[in-house]
């Protein structure tokens, strides 16, 4: 198809390009279809193009209100100039572009609710979004449950579900147990985990070769708690922490792993928000641990992995169960247990002809 006859998506996000995997994978399979522009921050990150996909940058240098404004600025120059579609992910403000430019084809979309820890606040923030994309004509959000919990309109709310891009990886068995976890350490007690963790290697370590990868950072420190605590434990040989790694470098890391671990907290917070890695350790043929959140219920079977509680205690039992399970599991039906959950088939089911709607509208 010709560039000039696409149809245009002017996607929105204070994320630097590539660093949001939602909108990466969105950008990534739809631009053979549509013809996007991506405005957003440049953090300092190294820059991240694909083909057929313009990326605008915003300096983020200054103090935040003085960024927000820029950035703000930017976005409403942007919808000005478009003439298809603006996906906007949802940034406390973002209803001010739908104020300046009302006639617009404009979509917000929530991939989450509020993860803030204090009760009082993430409350006003979720009460802040939800009135706030009201005042959007299409909304989009990232689960049926997320919608529920922030009463979005049903008339004008689509759903855009998670998705997961297939790692083409050995078939997996699982003489050895190699575990591999990867996300935010942000809020997410993954010490939990390492203190289970030592516990079974512990008792079984002796007769069963174990690893377990922690691929991620936070914003507190936790990184280095979690270093600290590994040396304390006498764990370095076998528990390792590089920390953050973008999706595009992980392959080899999940050729090594042969389990994954869905661990987030058992909570309002994160009971309604779908846990991207446990569908990447399931299209890598890994079972999963997962902690029992309303959505990893959904996804987790005895096929593919085990639900566990946010307890050290429950992720040792849980590693206790996938070791006496491990002749059990097959990595191509583990495969096989979500296929319509691929980021490339999402955007091409869901995401292209909910634009193309829009821009027909």
């Amino acid at each position: 198809m010709d560039n000039g006859n696409k149809q245009e998506l002017l996607i929105l996000n204070r994320t630097q390009f590539g660093y949001h995997l939602d909108t990466y994978y969105y950008s990534k399979f739809a631009a053979k279809k549509l013809r996007i522009t991506y405005v957003g921050f440049d953090v300092g990150r190294p820059r991240l193009a694909l083909a057929g996909v313009e990326v605008k940058y915003v300096s983020y240098k200054g103090r935040r209100l003085r960024r927000f404004l820029r950035l703000l600025v930017a976005f409403a120059r942007a919808v000005k100039k478009c003439c298809g579609a603006i996906f906007i992910e949802y940034f406390p403000g973002c209803s001010v572009l739908r104020c300046l430019c009302p006639h617009k084809r404009i979509i917000v979309d929530i991939r989450t609710g509020s993860v803030h820890q204090n009760p009082l606040v993430r409350r006003l923030a979720n009460l802040m979004m939800q009135h706030e994309v009201r005042l959007f004509r299409n909304i989009s959000v990232v689960c049926e449950s997320l919608a529920e919990r922030l009463r979005l309109p049903l008339a004008k709310t689509h759903i855009l579900p998670l998705g997961a891009q297939p790692l083409a990886t050995r078939a997996k068995c699982f003489d050895e147990l190699h575990l591999l976890y990867v996300g935010t350490l942000d809020g997410r007690r993954i010490e939990d985990t390492v203190v289970g963790f030592d516990r079974f290697s512990r008792e079984y370590g002796d007769n069963l070769k174990l690893s377990y990868t922690i691929v991620g950072d936070g914003h507190n420190g936790e990184l280095e708690r979690l270093r600290r605590m590994v040396r304390l434990k006498g764990l370095g040989n076998i528990v390792h922490l590089p920390g953050y790694v973008h999706t595009t470098r992980l392959q080899e890391t999940f050729e090594h792993s042969n389990v994954g671990i869905s661990y987030v907290p058992m909570n309002d917070v994160y009971d309604c928000q779908p846990v991207t890695k446990t569908f990447e350790y399931v299209f890598a043929g890994m079972p999963v641990i997962a902690t029992a959140t309303a959505e990893n219920r959904k996804m987790i079977n005895r096929l593919n992995g085990v639900l566990i509680q946010d307890t050290p205690q429950g992720f040792y039992c849980g590693l206790k169960e996938v070791y006496a399970r491990r002749r059990e599991f097959d990595a191509e039906e583990i495969r096989l247990s979500c296929p319509e959950s691929s980021w490339d088939r999402i955007v091409r089911r869901d995401l292209v002809p909910y634009i193309q709607d829009i821009c027909q509208s």
